[in-house]
């Protein structure tokens, strides 16, 4: 294969797998901005505080099936072939989606539709479990490793994108149709929407060929038997640093693209349309600035960028909730701003940085059950639990004390993350072993500063 041949087929690898990143956020989009009207379709209720709060409970309930979903699909994975499971993982997305929009309502079925709503959502959930370690997986071993970073920046910006798109189509339906209109049908049809992307990305991965690295193992017959038991016996340090990198990771990320234009809204008395804006332009500093970081994490490492978060948010937590909470409208934007581009180093490099510390024959299965079960514990939580101790202590700052809380566990995992920028994909031995060297490709690659 040509070096154009490669460099195109490793576009193609990539742009499919973060095809899977839209869809799942585009869910998350829709389903936050609709929960609501979602509320008052399937539950009994019509105030829309319950409505909220009874939505938010069942997609609660997706991350709790996320970690066996990851298991599930990782075993499988590692079985079976990275393709095939993203192939799976696609597919359940989308259908699970489509078939939210298509659910009869409380009223047409009583209590049969909370319960259909509800399975959608671990349909989504256990599927979602799968589906970001097996596209940072698969990125991890179709990608050079002097480029590595950026290509997992490309998945990450999949997460914006999609969260955008989906919020974007409900306010967009919410503004241009009638509150009639909406509450009758409209509000279906972001969910129906998600099928051509579902599509598109099922017929992107059907043409992919699986890993070189995966090729090369079903060769020679070295596929494992037990990737769960193989993972724990063989992998327990990269399991422990994932996990500590993860909750930092995803605690912030919820917490500030999720939580805090929340809690301005409904602490701080900025309008629902204000808040919205805060999302928005928070997001867009987040796709601007992590391809940045992408492109950088090659150049000067990993494990740099991925401190420079650590620092900045343990040093800026409590300055920004400070100006956060003073209310003036230019300070909780600026606040929001500092503490999410904080995060970009560290969105753009830590998926890179940790899926090839997992040996190659239990890649999937250890990546994707240390990432969902920290997303489980720390990600969607942390609305949750900032806001239980808000309510607990009356302290503002318990806000920056998570916040600082989690980038104290990174800061332990980061002691014990070795430099990957060069570490090639194809070993099987544990972390800290001599079989995680630099293949030759990535050898040159240092040799030429990681061009």
């Amino acid at each position: 294969m040509s070096t154009n041949e490669q460099a195109s087929s490793v576009r193609r690898g990539v742009t499919a797998a973060a095809l899977g990143n839209i869809i799942e956020w585009f869910d998350y989009g829709v389903y936050s901005f609709a929960a609501v009207t979602i509320g008052t379709h399937f539950f009994a209720t019509t105030d829309p505080a319950t409505a909220a709060t009874s939505s938010f409970a069942v997609f609660a309930l997706s991350f709790l099936v996320r970690p066996i979903g990851g298991v599930v699909i990782g075993v499988l994975g590692d079985r079976r072939g990275r393709r095939d499971m993203l192939m799976l993982t696609v597919g359940l997305m989308t259908a699970a989606t489509v078939a939210i929009g298509l659910l009869p309502t409380y009223a047409q079925i009583g209590f049969l539709a909370p319960a259909l709503l509800t399975l959608a959502r671990l349909v989504q959930g256990f599927s979602a479990g799968g589906e970001y370690g097996g596209a940072n997986t698969f990125m991890a071993e179709v990608s050079p490793a002097g480029r590595r970073g950026f290509f997992a920046s490309i998945l990450e910006t999949g997460v914006l994108i999609g969260y955008l798109g989906g919020a974007g189509v409900v306010v967009g339906l919410m503004s241009a149709l009638p509150e009639e209109a909406w509450q009758d049908w409209g509000w279906r049809i972001p969910f129906i929407a998600s099928l051509p992307l579902g599509i598109l990305a099922l017929l992107l991965r059907r043409h992919l060929e699986d890993t070189p690295v995966f090729e090369k193992m079903k060769a020679a017959a070295e596929l494992t038997r037990s990737p769960l038991f193989d993972t724990f016996r063989r992998a327990p340090l990269p399991l422990l640093v994932t996990f500590l990198i993860v909750a930092y990771a995803n605690g912030a990320y919820y917490l500030i693209l999720t939580f805090l234009p929340s809690y301005a809204q409904t602490e701080l008395g900025l309008s629902a349309n204000l808040s919205l804006t805060l999302s928005i332009v928070v997001m867009l500093a987040l796709l601007l600035t992590i391809p940045l970081f992408g492109r950088l994490g090659d150049r000067i490492g990993r494990t740099k960028l991925i401190t420079a978060s650590v620092i900045a948010h343990f040093v800026l937590a409590i300055p920004a909730v400070l100006l956060l909470t003073s209310g003036n409208v230019v300070a909780v934007f600026a606040a929001t701003l500092i503490l999410g581009v904080a995060i970009a180093p560290l969105a753009s490099q830590y998926a890179a940085a940790l899926t090839v510390l997992f040996p190659r024959s239990i890649r999937y299965t250890g990546f994707t059950l240390s990432f969902n079960v920290a997303t489980a514990i720390f990600g969607g939580s942390a609305p949750f639990i900032v806001g239980s101790l808000l309510s607990a202590t009356g302290n503002q700052l318990v806000i920056a004390f998570f916040l600082m809380g989690t980038a104290i566990l990174a800061g332990i995992g980061i002691r014990l993350l070795p430099e990957t920028m060069h570490m090639s994909a194809d070993h099987d031995e544990s972390m800290g072993g001599s079989g995680i060297t630099r293949s030759a490709e990535a050898k040159a690659l240092a040799a030429d500063g990681g061009r």
